[in-house]
């Protein structure tokens, strides 16, 4: 007797494997932008998630996340050589695809992490926000890339001039009003030049 996956069992394997959200990066900008992801829990860079395009002006591209992964970081790149290094603003280490997670970037960055705040709270979340925490100290540092961040619930935050609402993304490490959350998986639309 020859063995099948039933219909049933091909379901149940799809949604185990369907577990992850996606960054989908939208360029409306008039240059070419370099967007990355890196994952960096507690400021340690992790080189399980990485990624990192070319994106032509008027383009697009996605990358899929797991669910509960923590520490996860999106940006921008400009002015970046052919492969995708020694970048103008937001470089980092290791050329089109990041080693460090953007650590060294010194831009607007997105950042994403699970959580679960019990079934009282909605349970299981993925927390997210814009954020130029790491530019504190830096105040004269001008933003890279004017940035909206839109949830896969239709939530948004945006950073589009030098000075962004502390409501909308983190300036200092205690702006928690920039945070949001919603349920797992979707699309997070990451548009540079919104």
């Amino acid at each position: 007797m020859k063995f099948s996956l039933t219909p049933l069992a091909v379901v149940a394997m799809s949604a185990l494997s369907a577990s992850a959200y996606t960054i989908k990066f939208v360029n409306n900008c008039g240059y070419t932008v370099w967007p990355a992801v890196g994952k960096a829990p507690n400021g340690q860079p992790d080189n399980s998630v990485r990624f990192g395009a070319r994106l032509n002006s008027k383009a697009s591209t996605s990358f899929n996340v797991g669910d509960r992964e923590l520490g996860i970081r999106a940006w921008g790149r400009t002015g970046c050589d052919a492969n995708g290094a020694n970048c103008a603003t937001g470089r980092c280490n290791g050329g089109l695809v990041c080693n460090d997670a953007g650590i060294t970037s010194n831009c607007i960055l997105s950042e994403y992490g699970f959580g679960d705040n019990g079934p009282q709270w909605g349970g299981m979340r993925t927390f997210w926000n814009l954020s130029r925490a790491g530019l504190s100290g830096r105040p004269s540092l001008p933003l890279n890339i004017p940035t909206r961040l839109q949830g896969p619930d239709g939530q948004v935050v945006a950073c589009t001039g030098g000075s962004c609402p502390a409501n909308q993304c983190y300036l200092k490490d205690d702006d928690h009003g920039a945070v949001r959350n919603s349920p797992l998986g979707g699309t997070f639309t990451h548009t540079f030049c919104p």
